[in-house]
């Protein structure tokens, strides 16, 4: 009668073989392993960073700071529950009647719908509005209580703090153009009922859209590049109501032209040519062909009779 093995004593078999092959194999790199990465180029406005660069969440960050910053336009509001055929009809519908103010314009192509991650965004809005690079650096003493304290304001100062509580996405436009912003605000966020024509799957969407807020982009409100101007939904359809640049240049200028207009385009151009006169005869006198009073030197002019 053949002996056979007890059970523990084969699973004990089983379970050194599994640790002698475990062993010789090569043991797989991971993010926590991973050293922190050196980048010394990084841009003045770019705050450096220790965390791996391999992690969707650091991808993330730079890509939002990356699109806060580049953005003069940006419209937040809340989706509910959208389907995918619902987005991708949106979006389609979105593409198609801004194509019809100019189809030769490439802002179209440029105007984007992203879909946010709340938390990462609102990190990422205070470091884009929040981050000096003139700060301490927090190595120093008292440096990183300071920065630390600045961003707790700046969390709870912020305007656009309570929208990021929502599922939110954003509707970025590459530059601020009212006609377009009408155009979208007509087609995802209409006052009455939806624009005839439009794709039942789009109309669907349209109803899990909740308008939220705006953001004006420094370089274009006048501030500092990365910080911007919050509006709310009134300031926003007061925007999309005002006629384009070209149109408020010329009503400018017809301004001007009009009555008291005249003389005051003349004393603007006045000081032009003046300023232009005066560095003019500066340049002259200090390489010598004036002297201190403004007159001619008469070397200068003999020696220029004498060549001809």
């Amino acid at each position: 009668m053949a002996l056979r093995p007890l059970p523990f004593l084969r699973l004990t078999r089983t379970y050194t073989g599994l640790a002698s092959s475990s062993s010789r194999s090569p043991s797989i790199p991971t993010d926590a392993t991973l050293p922190p990465p050196t980048l010394p180029g990084l841009s003045p406005t770019q705050p450096r960073t220790v965390k791996s660069p391999l992690t969707r969440k650091t991808q993330l960050h730079r890509t939002y700071l990356s699109l806060l910053r580049s953005t003069p336009l940006m419209i937040f509001f809340q989706h509910n529950n959208l389907r995918a055929v619902e987005w991708i009809a949106l979006r389609r519908e979105l593409l198609f009647g801004l194509r019809k103010i100019d189809p030769e314009s490439t802002l179209a192509e440029g105007t984007r719908i992203t879909v946010l991650s709340s938390a990462l965004f609102a990190a990422s809005l205070r470091v884009a509005e929040g981050y000096d690079p003139q700060h301490k650096r927090s190595s120093e003493p008292g440096g990183s209580k300071l920065i630390a304290k600045e961003t707790e304001g700046l969390k709870k100062t912020h305007p656009l703090s309570p929208v990021f509580t929502a599922p939110v996405a954003v509707l970025s436009f590459p530059s601020v153009e009212p006609a377009h912003l009408k155009t979208a605000l007509d087609i995802l966020f209409p006052l009455k009922n939806p624009k005839k024509g439009l794709d039942p799957l789009a109309v669907s969407g349209l109803q899990k859209f909740v308008l939220l807020a705006g953001r004006v982009d420094g370089h274009v409100y006048g501030r500092r590049v990365g910080e911007g101007r919050v509006m709310d939904v009134d300031l926003i359809r007061v925007l999309a109501l005002l006629p384009d640049v070209n149109t408020l240049r010329g009503e400018l200028l017809a301004m001007l032209r009009g009555a008291g207009g005249a003389d005051l385009v003349m004393n603007l151009g006045n000081i032009g040519a003046g300023l232009t006169r005066t560095v003019d005869t500066y340049r002259k006198m200090l390489s010598g062909e004036l002297d201190s009073d403004g007159r001619p030197v008469e070397g200068k002019a003999e020696g220029g009779g004498k060549e001809g």
